[in-house]
């Protein structure tokens, strides 16, 4: 539909060619102007019905129905991206690990004498998965009268990763200079082989840490938060026991107080600190686990579902102790 492309230049230049990288990336059968006019519209549409049912059923203020309907919109929004970055990311590290085998079967095929073309075809092997794809389309277009280097350039667009690009590049160079390509091919894939485990000791080493942060966020947090607010609803109750007629001693009154920090205020706090503190926890993980923020944004549910839990289960456990005391 028309409406679709015109729908879908509301978002800057930017924005629109990301979409069409992650697209690209996932290799989706779908016209990136579309789509995009469709999340847009789509966002809309259930970011209206949320925040309208949300104000109805609980009888909101009006003024929370625009609040409530530009924090869904762009929460859908984000999800929406950050599921096709994942996707992304997923192909990508899926080719890095297959990457030293495809890289040692053209070497072993060119050292056996067979074309540099022949060997690309060669390797495109169905174990491969999308690397197999791209291997066999630039071994193709090399076939077909294209430069290897053009062909070999081509297939770092349509996968998201640093790994691949960079190994593409370096072949590139190979074979722009002359030198032997199957060594090169076979000294590639042994550093990527080495890095990889390099990163493995690396993670071994740094998992402490993610596993401290981890019980911090999703154990330790909400085990205090469960026990101040509980102790916090017990003072309330027990003050408002008290009948203490106001004293004046030397000008000073002194006389029972009303707390301005209600107990269901805190409940609040802690709730929303949780789920900030989860969602930090997670990012924090993913650092250091991996070197990149949005691989943490997977912890993010789980800390955020065991805090919640703990924290209602302390509270819960305290109340059942203390309560009759």
């Amino acid at each position: 539909m028309l409406m679709y492309y015109y729908v879908a230049k509301i978002l800057p230049r930017r924005m629109r060619h990301n979409y069409e990288d992650l697209l690209r990336y996932i290799d989706a059968k779908v016209d990136p102007s579309r789509f995009i006019g469709f999340v847009i519209l789509f966002g809309f549409g259930v970011a209206f019905a949320a925040a309208f049912n949300a104000t109805v059923l609980f009888s909101l203020p009006s003024d929370t129905f625009f609040i409530l309907f530009f924090g869904s919109y762009i929460l859908l929004e984000f999800v929406v991206y950050f599921w096709l970055s994942l996707l992304a990311d997923s192909k990508g590290r899926f080719v890095e690990n297959i990457l030293p085998d495809a890289l040692l079967l053209m070497s072993m095929n060119m050292k056996a004498g067979i074309t540099t073309e022949r060997a690309l075809l060669m390797a495109a092997r169905p174990e491969f998965g999308p690397l197999e794809k791209e291997l066999s389309k630039a071994g193709k277009q090399v076939l077909s009268g294209k430069e290897i280097k053009y062909a070999l350039l081509e297939i770092p667009r349509r996968i998201k990763s640093e790994v691949l690009e960079r190994t593409v590049r370096l072949i590139v160079e190979g074979i722009e200079s002359g030198g032997e390509l199957s060594d090169l091919l076979e000294q590639t894939a042994e550093d990527i082989q080495n890095t990889k485990l390099v990163k493995g000791e690396v993670q071994a080493n740094v998992l402490m840490y993610a596993i401290f942060i981890f019980f911090a966020a999703g154990i330790g947090a909400p085990l205090l938060f469960g026990i101040s607010t509980f102790l916090v609803e017990t003072l309330t109750k027990q003050m408002g026991q008290f009948n203490l007629a106001e004293t004046g001693i030397e000008g000073i009154n002194i006389g029972r107080g009303t707390l301005a920090v209600t107990p269901d205020f805190l409940k609040m706090f802690a709730f929303i600190s949780l789920a900030v503190t989860s969602l930090f926890g997670g990012v924090i993980i993913g650092i250091i686990k991996k070197g990149r923020e949005k691989d943490g944004i997977k912890y993010f549910p789980i800390l955020l579902f065991l805090s919640f839990g703990v924290f209602i289960f302390v509270r819960s456990s305290v109340s059942g102790i203390f309560g009759g005391l």
